[in-house]
């Protein structure tokens, strides 16, 4: 009836940097109780669409066994990578890992994975080189500026050409120049670096800004090398590790060459992705582990280092007013992967300091958005490929959040703000450290 687990590794099995022993895809108990959890299966409720028969499927694509037809496919590229069912599986299933194994498979044999298009494909030429990136978005910018924005959208040529989801995604871009170090100006702590990534810098620009204002305030001067690049997530998710690898020794190089007490980073999907570098060659290196000692989210930096007496002004704000009250969604590339070094025994998840920084504002009532263990769909580049998937699962949170009777919906994460603030009108997503730049006294 159940296929369970063996006691004893395969001739399949992967060992993590830690040393811990990964399942190989063939012992997945069968139980079922990642199904609860998986976004697809919440939406189509048939078993193709659950993790354990994805399994089946990776199996396939790693061990070579059975060549897999076009309708696995199909469910295998459903999936969002949320990686919630690794939360829940008694085998400790490493599916996120093993997930990118098979897309790093088929990707070296020339086959393609999703649904990518034209733009698709030349967006992911832009983010390999930094300044073709630049020009393209000043380009963008020259179109959100010159009208031409507004008559596209009349005419119905984005929705003809198939572009009208990614042009309705991208918020005004900045195409101004971040500098190379902000001083604090108060009794100076010590140095730190911040990771802009690749979108954000130019289209999260307020988030930046207020996590540098932030961290100025508190005593920290902000170094922001021009020489990293993109952190690698969405190369690394389509199977193209090569290029994910120059990127990672990229950053590894460019970060460990600074004097800092600390590498910041204020997207959780990049900080994932961040702080993986290394586990496919075990994480022993010296560079890869100097690096990935220092690395930390914006809001638990923040939260380790906030100063006693610094208060918060507890005045109602453009962001926050009638209600008092902020909703929190809690992406999944921080709430379904944990602080390793924290243990598994009391581990607290980075999504915990977001709530322990609102708390610090005055009067202001916190609440985690309602169903935060289900995917909004976004997934990196998944709402562009997978819109059918992503549109429902984005509406069913911005229902819970309408219910809420909150004023602000904050994120962590800029794919889902941007997924979640094309949705039904909304336009009430932020990044935390936005409110709380805000709100400094």
């Amino acid at each position: 009836m159940f296929d369970f687990i063996e006691d004893y590794p395969s001739d399949n099995a992967i060992f993590s940097q830690n040393g811990l022993y990964i399942p190989d895809a063939t012992e997945c108990m069968r139980c079922g109780l990642c199904i609860g959890l998986c976004p697809t299966y919440k939406l189509f409720q048939t078993e193709a669409e659950t993790p354990r028969s994805r399994l089946r499927i990776i199996d396939k694509i790693i061990n070579g066994n059975t060549a897999i037809s076009g309708e696995e496919l199909k469910h295998l590229n459903n999936c969002t990578q949320c990686r919630a069912c690794e939360t829940i599986c008694p085998s400790k299933m490493a599916y996120g890992h093993l997930f990118d194994l098979a897309r790093e498979k088929r990707f070296q044999a020339g086959a393609s994975e999703r649904r990518v298009n034209l733009l698709g494909t030349i967006g992911f030429k832009l983010i390999e080189h930094k300044a073709l990136l630049y020009t393209a978005t000043v380009l963008i910018r020259l179109y959100q500026k010159s009208g031409l924005q507004f008559l596209l959208r009349a005419t119905g040529l984005l929705r003809l050409f198939k572009l009208e989801k990614a042009e309705s995604l991208m918020p005004e871009a900045d195409i101004s120049k971040l500098a190379e170090r902000y001083s604090s100006g108060k009794k100076r702590r010590g140095n730190v670096a911040l990771f802009t990534g690749c979108i954000s810098d130019h289209f999260d620009r307020k988030t930046l800004l207020a996590s540098i204002k932030l961290l100025n305030v508190i005593g920290f001067d902000v170094l922001v090398p021009k020489q990293q690049t993109c952190c690698g997530a969405v190369h690394r998710h389509q199977g193209n590790t090569a290029v994910a690898d120059k990127m990672a020794a990229i950053n590894t190089g460019v970060f460990n060459s600074l004097d800092v007490e600390a590498i910041i980073y204020t997207a959780s999907g990049c900080g994932l992705m961040l702080n993986e570098y290394g586990k496919d060659n075990g994480g022993e290196a010296s560079d890869t582990l100097r690096f990935g000692s220092r690395l930390y989210d914006i809001a638990e930096f923040l939260n380790l280092h906030w100063p006693d007496g610094m208060s918060l002004k507890n005045s109602q704000s453009n962001l926050v007013h009638e209600n008092r009250k902020v909703a929190v969604h809690e992406p999944c590339s921080q709430r379904n992967v944990p602080k390793p070094e924290l243990g598994n025994e009391g581990a607290w998840n980075r999504h915990q300091h977001v709530y322990a920084l609102l708390e610090k504002i005055p009067e202001l009532t916190v609440i985690p958005l309602p169903d935060n263990q289900i995917c909004c769909g976004a997934g990196g580049i998944h709402m562009l490929t997978h819109p059918e998937i992503a549109g429902p699962l984005r509406n069913a949170k911005l229902a819970h959040f309408e219910q809420s009777n909150a004023d602000l919906l904050v994120s962590t994460n800029i794919a889902c703000s941007m997924h979640l603030n094309t949705g039904q009108g909304t336009s009430k997503v932020v990044h935390p450290v936005v409110l709380l730049a805000e709100l400094l006294a």
